[in-house]
Order: structure tokens, then C-alpha cells, then sequence
């Protein structure tokens, strides 16, 4: 509504001619030819340039710019030179903003050029006028590099609101990675000790106790995980994954091996991550009786190597599911590589490698 009130109010610049008509004493008819061909070219106007607004640059009222400039050369004879002065202006503005960006320097230097021809034929010296096709031609040069920046404006808001979507969607990605990540391990570890409790509740009822306590223990530390991923700052410990490795792999039965050697600190969280989810591979669906984990810093990478003698990923349940996944799409931020693949002799091996900045 504001930009139609504005088109309108440019308008008033067409009255100019009009005192110098009315001074030469016209008869009726021709102030009625006047004032109806004034109208028409108000009304062709505000029609292009109201429906460019809506669909800009399409082309959408092509009769209606084609009469607008026949209506305008018409008044020519009538109005003369300084008709054709205030009237290049809105020609210009209606072919710029109905017409693709490309027609501009046509359609202007259609205009120019006619302003030239006409200023003659009105008895108009060129060496007089100068000033209106120079005038006309730095209009158009000026409309032209609006239409520019409004195009950069335009691009550069859907640009903004991608990046917004685009942040979402990572935020939302985040958070079902971490949700996946933190509660499937937990879940799992929990899983097998009630099972365990529940073998032991009659055998043995202080061990099932105690498996049933660290059942506890492992909700409330899945609850404080959930919450700390909830606030967006959930970062793993590495010591405390490979303890949590032991403990897990350790109630179903599997041997664990650790070979660590120091790592930079910064990349100390993404391995920890490697290390949750392959122990929860390897509880939940590898059936693996040995695992080994390896970390340490080789030719300027930290790398987490994770072997089991279990099913391997034919018989893995989550081999390449959303785990994995999510795991592969961490590595990929910390400017890593994830490779899973059978291991020599059976079971299945997990290796992620991410550069680090200094060796020592």
C-alpha cells in the first residue's frame, strides 16, 4: 500500500505542461483531448506499475505498457517539450520495473533517442535542450543501479533466511544426533544389567542389587546428559568413556583392551564420542567376546581405533544406521574420517582419524 502511495505522488510532476497549454487558449476539444489524454496515461501508469509490484520484472501488462508509450507520443503535439521532459521519466520507470533487467538500456535509449527526435519536430533547438536527453540518460543510469542493489537486497534477505533454516535444521540434526548418541548407549547399558539383575535376583540378590543401583545411576546420569544436550553444551570426557566402555562391556561379558596414549585436549570430546558408540555396537548387536581400543597420535592425526571379534556389520543390527551416521557427520565437522569395515580374521573394525595442529 505504501509503495502504490508513492507511485501516485510522483504523478503531480505531469501537471508541468499543463499551464503553458492553457496559456495558448485552447478550445474546448482540445482541453478535453488533454485532460483525457493526461487520464490515460495516469491510468496505464499506476496499472503497470501497480501490477509490477506484485510480479516484478515479469511482464505482465504488455498491452498496457504498449498504450502508455503510444498515449504518450500522442500528447506530444499538444503538450509539447516539457511533456516529453516529465513523461521520459515514468516511461523509463515502467519498462524498468515491468521488463526484465535486460530491456532497460533498450527501452532508455529508445527514449532518449526519441526525446531527440521529437525536440526538433516541436521547434525545439537541441543545442537549447541538451539538458533533457542528458537528463533522461542519468535517470535511466540511475534506475538501473537501484534495481541492481534492490536485486543484491533481494538475494542477500534470502541468503538470511536460508542461513536461518539451514542453522535450524543443524540444530535440529544436533540435537537428534545427541539424543541417539547419549540414550542409546545409556539404554543399552541399562538393558543388559536389568537383564543381568534379573538372572541374578534369586542366584545372587547383593549382585543384583548392586547391577540394579548402577541401573539407577546410569538413568540419572542419562537424565543429566539429556539436559546438558538440551542447553546445547553436552561434551564428553574421554577417561570417562573409557570407563563407561569398561563397566558396559564388562556386564555383557566382554574382554576390553585399552592401548591409550596422550591426545591434544581438543580433540580428547569427538573421540569420546567414537569411543560411546562403538562399546554401544559392540554391547547391543555384535555379540563380540574381546574388544580393543586404541588411541593415539599418528602422522599429525588423532585416531581411535575400536576392533571386536563379533558378528562384523553383516550381522550388526545399527551398521550404517543412524548412529554411525551421526557418528561419521562429528568426524566430518572436526575436519575428520570415519571408516567402519570387517576386520582380518572376523568382527569388525571402527577407525576415525582427525587432524590435529601440533605434534609433540
Amino acid at each position: 500500500m505504501k509503495a502504490r502511495l508513492w507511485t501516485s505522488v510522483y504523478l503531480v510532476v505531469l501537471v508541468w505542461p499543463v499551464p503553458a497549454f492553457l496559456a495558448s487558449a485552447p478550445s474546448g476539444v482540445m482541453t478535453g483531448l488533454m485532460c483525457a489524454g493526461v487520464a490515460c496515461f495516469v491510468v496505464l501508469y499506476l496499472r503497470v506499475v501497480w501490477t509490477a509490484l506484485e510480479s516484478p520484472h515479469r511482464n505482465a501488462t504488455p498491452y498496457a505498457l504498449v498504450l502508455l508509450y503510444l498515449v504518450a507520443a500522442a500528447m506530444v503535439p499538444l503538450l509539447g517539450e516539457m511533456w516529453v521532459f516529465a513523461t521520459s521519466y515514468f516511461l523509463i520507470t515502467a519498462a524498468a520495473t515491468a521488463l526484465p533487467a535486460r530491456a532497460l538500456p533498450v527501452v532508455a535509449g529508445a527514449v532518449v533517442g526519441a526525446t531527440m527526435l521529437a525536440l526538433p519536430l516541436l521547434g525545439r533547438s537541441l543545442a537549447e535542450f541538451w539538458w533533457m536527453p542528458l537528463q533522461t540518460v542519468v535517470f535511466a543510469a540511475a534506475m538501473r543501479a537501484f534495481l541492481q542493489l534492490n536485486a543484491a537486497n533481494r538475494a542477500l534477505s534470502e541468503a538470511n533466511v536460508e542461513v536461518e533454516r539451514l542453522a535450524v535444521d543443524n540444530e535440529r540434526l544436533r540435537f537428534a544426533r545427541d539424543m541417539h548418541d547419549l540414550l542409546g548407549h545409556s539404554l543399552a547399558v541399562m538393558t543388559v544389567k536389568s537383564q543381568l539383575a534379573g538372572r541374578l535376583a534369586i542366584a545372587d540378590p547383593e549382585r543384583a542389587r548392586a547391577e540394579m543401583q548402577e541401573v539407577e545411576e546410569l538413568s540419572r546420569q542419562a537424565l543429566s546428559e539429556v539436559r546438558e544436550a538440551i542447553a546445547g553444551y553436552r561434551e564428553l570426557s574421554l577417561p570417562g568413556e573409557l570407563d563407561g566402555a569398561r563397566r558396559a562391556l564388562d556386564t555383557a561379558g566382554v574382554r576390553l583392551e585399552v592401548a591409550a596414549d596422550p591426545l591434544p585436549t581438543e580433540v580428547e570430546p569427538v573421540l569420546a564420542w567414537v569411543v560411546r558408540e562403538a562399546t554401544t555396537n559392540v554391547v547391543r548387536h555384535s555379540g563380540a567376546r574381546r574388544c580393543r581400543i586404541r588411541l593415539g597420535v599418528e602422522g599429525g592425526q588423532a585416531y581411535a581405533e575400536v576392533l571386536d571379534d563379533g558378528r562384523g556389520p553383516a550381522g550388526a543390527a545399527g551398521a550404517g544406521g543412524n548412529g554411525l551416521r551421526g557418528l561419521a557427520e562429528r568426524i566430518h565437522v572436526a575436519g575428520g574420517t570415519l571408516h567402519g569395515a570387517a576386520a582380518e580374521g572376523g568382527g569388525f573394525l571402527l577407525t576415525a582419524r582427525v587432524p590435529v595442529a601440533d605434534v609433540t
